[in-house]
């Protein structure tokens, strides 16, 4: 089944987000956390409250350690500490790879971030990684096309019969998404306005605005009024 995740710290969009769309979970980077958690709280305070938040929801959290053995502490830690349905986000370099060897066999779900390319991608499936996590607009800004690229992932991964999910993250429009979903890219993580644009179309509210029309002439008041 496809999946949404918001990708966002701010606990005033998260709440309003988890009340609107069947979303799956909330993503988090270091970059974001550093935005979005209020000055003066705490990494340790502001992942709890996240936490708390997203209860029942998958949440990710991403190491900031550069070794192996690092990035296992890093990650250890934050398991602890938080608990419930966790990924634990690795970048994808040799030292993540070996993190991640480590880790898969404790059961620990990861995510591979930072993903450029089908081998990576591949390497970190065989790593253990439940996803592997491509940034559209970081690809396409190396001129290159970051939602083929994603879809190419998807695809290489069924063909080598891998059951890793591709998670395409950092997207700059509707469009981009559109296209990794039609491509069989199985997860995406979005912004909030990005995720409202999804939700929307202007045919859509086009049509509502014929219905109304038709349905004042005709009856002048609401079903919950009529019944």
């Amino acid at each position: 089944m496809m999946e949404y995740f918001l990708d966002c710290a701010d606990e005033a969009v998260i709440r309003t987000a988890l009340d609107y769309y069947p979303l799956d979970g909330v993503t988090t980077n270091p970059g974001i956390l550093s935005r979005d958690l209020p000055e003066g709280v705490s990494l340790r305070d502001g992942l709890v409250s996240l936490r708390k938040l997203t209860r029942g929801y998958t949440l990710f959290v991403q190491t900031t350690a550069a070794t192996a053995d690092g990035i296992v502490s890093d990650a250890h830690k934050v398991c602890e500490l938080l608990g419930g349905k966790l990924s634990i986000k690795i970048p994808t370099t040799p030292e993540g790879l070996k993190a991640m060897r480590v880790l898969s066999r404790e059961g620990v779900c990861i995510t591979a971030t930072a993903i450029y390319t089908p081998s990576q991608a591949i390497l970190a499936a065989k790593a253990g990684a439940y996803y592997v996590a491509p940034y559209i607009t970081h690809i396409d800004n190396l001129s290159l096309d970051g939602a083929s690229v994603a879809i190419d992932i998807a695809k290489e991964l069924r063909e080598h019969e891998m059951e890793t999910v591709v998670l395409a993250a950092s997207f700059r429009t509707a469009e981009q998404v559109d296209k990794v979903i039609r491509g069989g890219v199985g997860a995406v993580t979005v912004t909030a306005d990005l995720l409202a644009m999804l939700a929307s179309h202007p045919g859509t509210s086009q049509d509502l605005a014929k219905f109304d029309e038709k349905w004042e002439k005709r009856f002048g008041k609401g079903i919950s009024e009529l019944l």
